[in-house]
């Protein structure tokens, strides 16, 4: 039971770091941003200059900004969310539990308008299978969600495409897979290949996909700006003073509603992985609501007709769910497994066990949970 007294106390003790003040920080990112803006060489000496954090690089104005207006014609939308129940030791069993909720919506197409999906997949031991032995049993749920979550797509929006209609699927969260940077190589390697092989049918068959990224704590343009603030000397600690800022800060600068920056290309080490056909680029665009990042393939950044069609698609769909995708939103209500769901989940193994006359051996602390005694 929470003691809600003593968390009052416990938030007061750390509201200052709660709640800071950026405005000195914002005041000299401002300046570093006029800077950069200026400086017509700052890309070619960012592409040549070596610093420990990884800086993005782009082509043309740093501050370009591109406007869209919302699509008014005929489109399709996928969007897909995974969750899951992890393996439980408590429960005597190491099978686990992935949900892949799927969303269809279509606009003027005179196809259903909306075809909402559940589907569950259970797993037994996945370290066996993969023959990993010291990854965690989290790592490997994870990675298989995500692996799911981008094979369902690719085989929903193949269907979709046949019709005459644009699609486009949006996916929630990053297509970098930053889940995998710190793994061990042969998690990494494993879910890589299989992630890589997943874009590059993508790419084969010039679908629209796009990361969408809300409330994004990216600091790709921040760490140009750090450059800039040690005069390319990383050890200067100049940098510093704008280190509680993210890209967000510099965008409020320039970007105006309904309008994106230019196209960064990331050089984040897990991406040093991806083949350069399907490599993420990243832009952030202001909906209105917020300013948010959305992330591409390569063979998609250098379209700008499918950028077009993708940000103007996405700006529709902002707009009818009030500040967030109806499609992410929806997705997620599909996938999400409550606490009743992961009950019934153990509830169904443990009826099957008596039906084999067999039976799983709880743990003391299971089953102190299940009956409680004063």
């Amino acid at each position: 039971m929470l003691h809600k007294a003593k968390l009052l106390q416990e938030l007061e003790a750390v509201s200052t770091q709660l709640f800071l003040d950026l405005s000195p920080q914002i005041k000299i990112a401002y300046q570093t941003w006029q800077q950069m803006v200026a400086d017509t060489e700052l890309s070619s000496k960012i592409a040549a200059c070596q610093m420990p954090w990884p800086l993005p690089l782009w082509q043309g104005k740093l501050d370009a900004t591109f406007t869209y207006k919302s699509y008014d014609k005929p489109y399709q939308l996928l969007s897909v969310d995974g969750s899951q129940v992890y393996p439980d030791k408590h429960q005597g069993t190491s099978c686990f539990l992935i949900n892949i909720g799927t969303v269809e919506l279509q606009y003027g197409t005179g196809k259903k308008g909306i075809v909402l999906q559940s589907t569950p997949r259970v797993f037994t031991d996945l370290s066996q299978e993969l023959a990993i032995e010291q990854a965690s049993s989290a790592d490997l749920v994870n990675a298989k969600r995500e692996e799911l979550e981008l094979q369902t797509g690719l085989e929903y929006a193949l269907q979709l495409q046949q019709s005459a209609f644009p699609v486009l699927f949006l996916f929630d969260g990053s297509l970098i897979f930053w889940h995998l940077a710190s793994k061990e190589q042969q998690l990494k390697q494993h879910f890589l290949n299989k992630y890589m092989k997943i874009l590059q049918a993508c790419a084969d068959n010039k679908m629209w996909i796009a990361g969408y990224i809300s409330l994004p704590k990216s600091k790709d343009l921040i760490a140009l700006a750090r450059t800039v603030l040690c005069n390319f000397n990383s050890a200067s600690k100049a940098y510093e003073v704008i280190g509680n800022l993210t890209d967000t800060a510099l965008t409020h600068f320039f970007l105006k509603v309904g309008e994106r920056t230019t196209v960064f290309k990331s050089q984040s080490p897990i991406v040093q992985s991806y083949p350069a056909e399907v490599a993420p680029y990243f832009f952030y665009f202001n909906i209105g609501a917020e300013t948010v990042r959305i992330e591409v393939p390569y063979y998609l950044a250098k379209d700008e007709e499918a950028l077009s069609g993708m940000c103007s698609l996405i700006l529709d769909q902002v707009q009818k769910g009030r500040g967030f995708p109806v499609s992410l939103a929806e997705a997620h209500e599909q996938a999400v497994v409550k606490g009743p769901d992961r009950e019934f989940f153990y509830y169904l193994i443990e009826k099957l066990g008596i039906a084999q006359n067999k039976s799983l051996t709880l743990s003391q602390k299971s089953k102190k949970k299940r009956s409680v005694v004063v």
